[in-house]
């Protein structure tokens, strides 16, 4: 009798244990099957609701409209736009630095009238993915020759778009070469209610506005002087090429040229060197990240954040090392 019962509790345990593997094998093959939708519905995604966090309201100043600012910059992906360097990518404050121009290129602005700048978008679940749609519309006053030109040039042309929210004092950044934002239409008025001019920017695509933390292009970059150990700074100067060395390659140890007002602004690095190239090395003026050097080759290109006066911090993303 006592051999039944011990038999009988054997087989009690051993169902329990068979129905514990199960439950664990189903929940792994349910995480399973989760992370791998994610991977075939547009790639596997970091940004858990732990990293996106609580989202609290905000005050009537932050959701006043009329706040982007009347100056758009626009990028012709196909004319303008270097597409032999890699197109810089959004670090984790959804930052963007220096788009590269071709040379002698520099970046056009349209001013539009006043509260006119609309940047919306718009998503729909389907049956596969959801459908996103990304907007943005300005209008142009009269019917100057400038506008028809780019109307007859340009209807269906890519572009890359930087426009600035004036509460904020920060750019912002649409479109990329793969995702352009394309002139998709236009509507042109000459008549008793207004000379003008409304262009509509659209695109597919899932990513949204960018911090355009990189330079307004508007000329040449500045030349930092041969077989120079300290970087000086140009007032009013974002981008510097380094050129070759003359003897030996340099490394720079320091920074001149900064005052308190330069704090937050940022600073480009482009590598022109071939035989004898400047490099920039982890120290207390020019902090890199995980230490490692930057070596200013020929395609190269490195940004910095000005910390203070003394000190620019790398930032993340922006550094090419050919």
């Amino acid at each position: 009798m006592l051999a039944l019962q011990r038999s009988h509790k054997s087989k009690v345990f051993i169902l329990a244990d068979f129905l514990l593997a199960f439950i664990v094998i189903i929940a792994c093959f349910a995480i399973f099957n989760d992370a791998f939708a994610a991977i075939v519905n547009g790639g596997f995604s970091f940004a858990t609701m732990a990293t996106i966090g609580n989202i609290d309201g905000v005050s009537d100043r932050f959701t006043a409209g009329s706040q982007i600012s009347s100056k758009i910059w626009l990028v012709h992906v196909d004319s303008q736009l270097d597409t032999n360097l890699p197109f810089p990518q959004p670090n984790m404050d959804r930052e963007i630095g220096t788009i590269p121009l071709k040379a002698n290129e520099k970046m056009h602005y349209f001013i539009a009238i006043d509260d006119s700048v609309a940047d919306t978008a718009s998503g729909s679940k389907g049956d596969v993915t959801t459908d996103v749609t990304n907007t943005i519309t300005f209008t142009m006053g009269g019917n100057r020759d400038q506008l028809l030109n780019f109307i007859e040039e340009y209807a269906g042309g890519r572009f890359i778009l930087i426009y600035q929210i004036c509460s904020e004092g920060t750019y912002y950044i649409m479109g990329t070469p793969c995702k352009p934002m394309v002139l998709s239409g236009f509507e042109r008025k000459n008549d008793k209610d207004s000379r003008s001019i409304s262009f509509t920017f659209t695109n597919k695509g899932f990513n949204q506005p960018y911090h355009y933390r990189g330079q307004i292009v508007q000329g040449a970059p500045a030349t930092i002087a041969t077989d120079v150990t300290i970087l000086t700074l140009l007032p009013g100067s974002g981008q510097y090429n380094t050129p070759d060395n003359n003897t030996e390659a340099q490394t720079l140890t320091a920074v001149a040229g900064l005052a308190n007002a330069d704090k937050g602004r940022y600073i480009d690095i482009m590598g022109t060197g071939g035989t004898y190239p400047l490099t920039i090395e982890d120290n207390e003026h020019f902090i890199l990240i995980d230490g490692q050097e930057w070596t200013a080759t020929a395609g190269s290109r490195i940004s910095f954040k000005v910390l203070d006066t003394a000190t620019l911090i790398e930032q993340e993303g922006s550094r090419l090392q050919l």
